[in-house]
């Protein structure tokens, strides 16, 4: 779950590049409707930035795209890219974990307690221990979707700088 950066090389002088994605970035969620061309939005400085793709609000847990931007050779760029997906993750595995699985664990002993010997002990059963399966579905599917969304939004990312990446590193 760290976050892999990803190094892309791209043909513009660092120069265009910072002004090719100011041009599609604005600087708060709230300056969106005012910018109809804006894609992204968050800070970007002369040799960093660190956005997030519109379709994310603002209180989101949606991870930020954090970059930096290197002078490369001929002229070329070279942007070291990563996702910190672990954060998100985290979070959400947090509030699953600290409500859903002790209220189940609690629903699960009252029931042993009281509904025990009689006709309903199995659906007590059930509904307890439903709780906690909901909540490990809802990390995993949390995980695998935070993945997905890494993936998607770096190479959509590479794209819109109309660069190239040459190499995954840790």
């Amino acid at each position: 779950m760290n976050s892999k950066a990803i190094t892309i090389e791209t043909l513009q002088a660092p120069n265009e590049l910072v002004s090719k994605l100011k041009e599609m970035t604005v600087s708060d969620f709230d300056m969106i409707r005012h910018s109809p061309d804006a894609v992204y939005y968050g800070d970007i400085t002369s040799h960093s930035f660190n956005i997030r793709h519109v379709r994310y609000g603002s209180m989101s847990h949606a991870p930020y795209i954090q970059g930096e931007i290197l002078e490369g050779v001929n002229n070329r760029t070279v942007v070291k890219v990563a996702m910190d997906i672990k954060e998100p993750y985290e979070l959400v595995r947090k509030m699953y974990f600290s409500t859903l699985l002790p209220i189940g664990v609690i629903i699960m002993l009252l029931s042993i307690l009281v509904m025990w010997g009689t006709e309903f002990q199995w659906q007590s059963l059930l509904l307890s221990s439903s709780f906690i399966v909901v909540a490990l579905l809802v990390v995993a599917l949390e995980r695998v979707t935070l993945i997905s969304t890494k993936k998607k939004e770096l190479a959509v990312f590479v794209s819109r700088i109309d660069g190239q990446i040459i190499s995954d590193s840790d």
